[in-house]
């Protein structure tokens, strides 16, 4: 019984590598088992971390944040993404110019933004992502919006390069918005990807103040490239409670953490 246990959840997890997002009712249909079987195994692999559940679908867990389709992230986490963009919004003035990298965080910021257009329409907005140019509706909410040029990146409604990197080079932003993909145990964040790692580094050159926006999911791990530590932010906006120790730590590097309600 356990040899056929493991043989499925070994197929699962073929599957899976083989289609970046499946739903519990396609991998029942493919497995031929029945839902109850599907849930219990899909349980039993998440227990184990080697695949993360989001809404209505499953993927492996070692895949990264830029692998994952975009509406695909969107999914992931996303009322502790809406509770980070509100405490955001809170660092947010009037007359403020603002640097939004493409992230999933920064799309619901933009979309609290448009719910005040008091605020929204003073703004000075810069950006990769074509997603959150279209919340602003091209630049009819905000003051003025200016989009960063570079390759095209489909699946993640953006674009990123040297030329994108080139251009942000040339702003100087009251205010840079980034999430990062792992913040490890020695408060460095970090990244998979060269063209995300070089554009988090010049958005955070670009500004006078930088956000680091970054669900607890992130804490504790590692990335392949490092962007920066906590000490060259200065402000950290997170769902994440900290411990005692935690806590210490990060008044150490001179971040502020900004509370969510």
């Amino acid at each position: 019984m356990a040899g056929k246990q493991d043989m499925r959840r070994k197929k699962i997890l073929d599957i899976l590598a083989w289609a970046p997002i499946s739903s519990p009712i396609q991998l029942a249909e493919i497995m031929k088992v029945s839902s109850e079987t599907m849930r219990k195994d899909l349980d039993a692999l998440a227990l184990e971390g080697l695949i993360i559940k989001v809404h209505g679908g499953v993927a492996l867990s070692n895949m990264t944040a830029s692998e994952i389709p975009f509406d695909l992230r969107v999914t992931i986490n996303a009322e502790e993404k809406k509770r980070i963009a509100q405490g955001a919004l809170c660092l947010i003035q009037k007359n403020d110019s603002v640097l939004l990298e493409n992230c999933t965080t920064n799309l619901e910021l933009a979309k609290a933004l448009a719910l005040e257009p008091e605020l929204s329409e003073t703004l000075v907005v810069i950006t990769n992502s074509f997603s959150i140019a279209a919340v602003f509706e091209g630049g009819r909410r905000c003051q003025k919006l200016f989009f960063l040029g570079g390759w095209v990146h489909p699946a993640q409604y953006s674009v990123l390069g040297y030329q994108t990197a080139k251009m942000l080079g040339d702003f100087h932003v009251d205010k840079a918005f980034i999430s990062g993909a792992a913040l490890s145990e020695d408060l460095i964040l970090t990244g998979y990807y060269d063209d995300d790692v070089v554009f988090q580094k010049g958005a955070i050159a670009s500004a006078k103040e930088s956000v680091l926006m970054i669900d607890s999911s992130k804490f504790g791990k590692a990335a392949i490239l490092s962007v920066a530590h906590l000490s060259e932010l200065d402000y950290l906006v997170t769902d994440k409670v900290f411990d005692k120790e935690e806590r210490k730590a990060i008044a150490q590097t001179g971040i502020k953490i900004t509370p969510l309600s």
